[in-house]
């Protein structure tokens, strides 16, 4: 997988979808059709989140970053 950029060094986006992959990651695969579809990688730190947290922990990290979203 290309290396993903830190999220905070994104730009605050107009709109926002997470995508979440399975245990044990995406696949090249499914990467490049994230990609493809108008996805941009991007991590939120080193460890690895269960598929249960990582959305939770992703709005956080957002709301933190951009506020809300109108």
């Amino acid at each position: 997988h290309p290396v993903a950029a830190p999220l905070a060094s994104h730009a605050p986006p107009s709109r926002l979808a997470f995508l979440v992959g399975p245990e044990g990651g995406l696949s090249d695969a499914d990467v490049e059709q994230a990609q493809a579809a108008g996805f941009h990688s991007a991590r939120l730190g080193p460890r690895v989140l269960r598929t249960e947290t990582a959305p939770v922990v992703a709005l956080a990290v957002a709301q933190q970053l951009w506020g809300d979203f109108a």
